[in-house]
């Protein structure tokens, strides 16, 4: 399973891509007439940095445009990417039931170029309408569901009509390194191997690779001290090596431990206004402590001399 991002002039802002980045998909061009204008800066940056890639049409029904003519723009605007990024259809304007449409610019993109473009759509339209066309011709899904939107995965959404989707967007609130702006973050569900055959084969659409069993959720520190406190790590050596072994900072835990319990915990500091006709010796008596403590605490040069008003600390 990989990990990317889609963007648009809209991430102007981004100048390179890191590692926490396997691919980027850009947006191309929209309706007729319309090419986006950071699609091949953002496009080279990315082939520059190692990313596996994809462009993106944004579909405009709505301007009355034939999907035949939206995708002759597309193809004309894309030339020098054909069977080197994934192609896609972004379908989000319009009456979103409008099946015979998308069939019609996927069989156009396939007809000019020999690649099998995918169709993005929101979870909503693809389980409202039939898309059993669509999925007869072999061209694979790219979904989008964000549940609540946190910025994370959320449960995985559930479509009609496909036996998979190989693309989930799941959030437009991610973030990149190297970026301070909102970005879409999507898994591809498929090695970089499967993504050139979307790219370049006209085949049938390769089934995701199967992915991992997730790993069971780390705990925290805080739960983790909880643990040692109540004798779940043993002791001494022997715990710092189940910690260590279990993925955990052992000193990091520690500290939280005995924050817990107290320990090596220092007295709040705390201060004292004289009166009148106080002395360094009543005021020791008073808070238990000794005259030599409260001369070194406040720097006093003569113990016999304070004054009134004088703020000391005494503990």
């Amino acid at each position: 399973m990989l990990k990317g991002i889609d963007i648009s002039h809209h991430q102007r802002g981004i100048t390179k891509f890191g590692n926490d980045v396997d691919f980027v998909i850009i947006k191309a061009t929209e309706g007729v007439g319309y090419v986006d204008e950071q699609c091949d800066r953002l496009y080279q940056q990315a082939k520059k940095d190692g990313k596996l890639l994809g462009v993106y049409h944004y579909a405009r029904p709505d301007l009355n445009n034939s999907a035949i003519a939206e995708a002759d723009w597309f193809i004309k605007n894309i030339q020098g990417y054909i069977k080197e990024a994934i192609l896609v259809l972004d379908w989000e304007e319009g009456y979103l039931g409008d099946v015979a449409w998308v069939k019609t610019f996927l069989d156009r993109v396939k007809e000019k170029t020999g690649v099998k473009a995918l169709l993005y759509a929101s979870r909503s339209p693809i389980n409202s309408f039939n898309w059993s066309s669509v999925v007869a011709g072999d061209y694979g899904l790219w979904v989008a569901d964000y549940g609540a939107n946190t910025g994370q995965a959320g449960n995985k959404p559930v479509v009609k009509w496909w036996p998979f989707y190989i693309l989930w967007q799941y959030t437009s609130r991610g973030h990149i390194s190297g970026y301070s702006g909102n970005v879409d973050m999507n898994y591809f569900y498929g090695d970089a191997e499967t993504w050139r055959k979307y790219a370049t084969s006209s085949g049938s659409a390769p089934a995701p690779t199967p992915a991992p069993a997730p790993e069971p959720a780390k705990k925290s520190n805080e739960e983790i001290a909880d643990e040692v406190i109540a004798g779940k790590w043993d002791n001494g050596e022997a715990r710092k090596k189940k910690l260590t072994e279990a993925g955990y900072n052992y000193q990091a835990i520690q500290d939280i431990v005995n924050k817990k319990l107290g320990v090596n915990k220092q007295p709040a500091v705390e201060y004292y206004t004289v009166a009148k006709g106080d002395t360094l010796t009543k005021i020791a008596k008073k808070y238990n402590t000794t005259v030599n403590q409260l001369v070194a605490w406040n720097n006093i040069k003569n113990k016999n001399l304070i004054y009134a008003g004088q703020k000391l600390r005494v503990r």
